[in-house]
């Protein structure tokens, strides 16, 4: 079943191009088809996944390297 709300976390650690590289390249090894948007101002990443969970996605977030927290 396709989801239809956005995936969005806050990333407290994130700020610098690279953090937000490292974050998507993460995601993508969960879901290669998710659409991420990152705003290192704001520190928080929106995901779009037609099949990972979120619980899924803050565990690839956390194990590369970042505290991640619900939105």
């Amino acid at each position: 079943m396709a989801k239809s709300t956005p995936l969005q976390f806050k990333v407290p650690d994130m700020d610098c191009q690279s953090c937000v590289s490292s974050i998507e390249q993460a995601v993508h090894k969960i879901d290669a088809a998710a659409s991420v948007a990152a705003d290192l101002k704001t520190k928080h990443v929106v995901i779009g996944s037609e099949t990972a969970e979120a619980h899924e996605m803050m565990a690839a977030i956390e194990n590369a390297g970042f505290e991640v927290e619900a939105a």
